[in-house]
């Protein structure tokens, strides 16, 4: 699993950061070029206005001087006119001005009206100005004719009417092109988009893919591992049940076999012992011969009941227990309480054994580990399941510190699971331990009297 997290994580990662590189440098781009595209709007705004007010600043200005013409001629014969050479000379330098503000902003295709418009120009200020040096009475009639605006100035008119209309389709060009530029923008913004959908589609199918293929694959070794974990299971138990038969079986055959034979060695001996003669002295090999096999006798008793009580299968639960906790107390010299609560006569073979060994297990971790100096049984058979608890007040454990449990623990815990039960191990430091076990019988029966 580990292998396969690995293999993927590199490739989505790669992907999900170039779509991101993507979009990011898409829409740096496109801001940029949103600025830029705003920026030319204004600066073509702004200059279609400059245009439009310096060919405004012209006609008014021709016109002023065309006014400036006839307010001259309708004055008083003898009028010197020098404060009209003032004036013209004023609007000259504003036209002058106003004509190469007008040659700085125009554009490429209006430079040839631009040029005629300054030769118009210059003509007509340059007669003006010819005229102005003239008396008035001596100019009523000049070499061109006046019809109160100064007909001259229809060409400048007239070419300043056409900067407009060049002005316009410049302007209106111009808009075009930044229209196009927006139209194009969009496109880009749809394409990055695009491309992000479908690099996101990508990543997202191979990504689905890969997990549903490692589901697939984690599916699988689960089901193997459960199915391992079953089969090591019933191995456990084939183990454990082939165990207790051979404990039950050697239990048997020293009992029945080894005993009885340690039992008529003891008898012949006994036999030997009184057919000597009455007065003859005691023979000390045969004394040593009885007490041997006196202890021989014992010591194979306590190996049978040590493997299986022969009073497990023939008393019950309840004796085998009171025999167990009588021996642990003379052993280790620690006081047990036994608590039987009910009848355990009909309790099934299987869990008589297993809370056997539970119990026999629980005292031994007492006696290896704990160091109690109280132990408390307790056995209670009700409502058609049957509950054990070993509790002493020993040392303890910490089951947070990460202690893991020992064999005798696990054999408990698998013991219990074979019959569908229960268990609850507790322990903390310095407060002893508490082993709780719960096992259903297996058929319905109506509980017992409680003793």
């Amino acid at each position: 699993m580990k292998t396969a997290q690995q293999s993927i994580w590199p490739v989505s990662v790669f992907g999900l950061g170039f779509m991101l590189l993507i979009m990011g440098l898409s829409g740096v781009a496109n801001i940029q070029e949103t600025r830029q595209i705003h920026q030319q709007i204004l600066a073509v705004e702004d200059n279609y206005r400059r245009i439009e007010n310096l060919i405004e600043g012209i006609r008014t200005e021709t016109s002023r001087v065309a006014v400036l013409r006839r307010d001259r001629l309708l004055k008083v014969a003898g009028f010197l006119g020098t404060n009209y050479s003032d004036q013209l000379t004023d609007l000259r330098m504003k036209i002058a001005g106003d004509l190469e503000r007008l040659k700085s902003v125009r554009p490429q295709q209006s430079s040839q009206a631009v040029e005629r418009l300054g030769r118009a120009l210059g003509s007509y200020l340059n007669a003006v100005a010819r005229e102005f040096q003239q008396a008035p009475a001596e100019s009523v009639k000049p070499a061109f004719v006046d019809d109160g605006f100064g007909s001259e100035t229809t060409p400048i008119f007239a070419i300043a009417e056409e900067l407009g209309k060049l002005n316009e389709e410049s302007f209106e060009s111009r808009r075009k092109e930044l229209s196009d530029s927006v139209a194009n923008l969009e496109n880009d913004i749809w394409e990055t988009i695009l491309t992000a959908l479908i690099l996101g589609a990508i990543i997202a199918g191979a990504s689905i893919f890969r997990i549903s293929s490692l589901e697939k694959e984690t599916a699988a070794h689960q089901k193997a591992t459960a199915k391992a974990e079953d089969r090591l299971r019933l191995l456990s138990q084939q183990l454990v049940s082939s165990q207790e038969q051979e404990r039950k079986s050697l239990s048997r055959e020293l009992h029945d076999e080894i005993g009885q034979l340690l039992t008529a060695l003891r008898m012949e001996l006994g036999n030997m012992e009184r057919s000597r003669p009455a007065n003859g002295e005691a023979d000390p090999h045969l004394e040593q011969a009885k007490k041997l096999a006196e202890s021989t006798l014992k010591t194979t008793r306590d190996i049978a009941m040590g493997l299986r009580p022969a009073m497990l299968d023939v008393l019950g639960l309840g004796p085998a227990l009171e025999w167990q906790t009588r021996e642990y107390s003379r052993r280790y010299h620690t006081p047990i309480q036994l608590e039987v609560d009910g009848d355990l006569k009909d309790v099934p073979d299987p869990h008589r054994t297993y809370l056997y060994r539970i119990v026999q297990e629980g005292l031994t971790n007492c006696a290896r580990h704990a160091h109690a100096k109280n132990i408390r049984v307790k056995l209670e058979d009700a409502d058609g399941q049957i509950a054990a608890v070993v509790e002493d007040d020993g040392v303890g454990f910490d089951q947070d510190g990460g202690v893991s449990y020992g064999l005798g623990l696990l054999g408990i815990t698998e013991r219990v699971r074979e019959l569908s039960g229960n268990v609850s191990i507790q322990s903390e430091p310095g407060k002893g331990t508490r082993i709780a076990v719960v096992l259903p019988l297996a058929g319905a029966r109506p509980p017992a009297n409680k003793s």
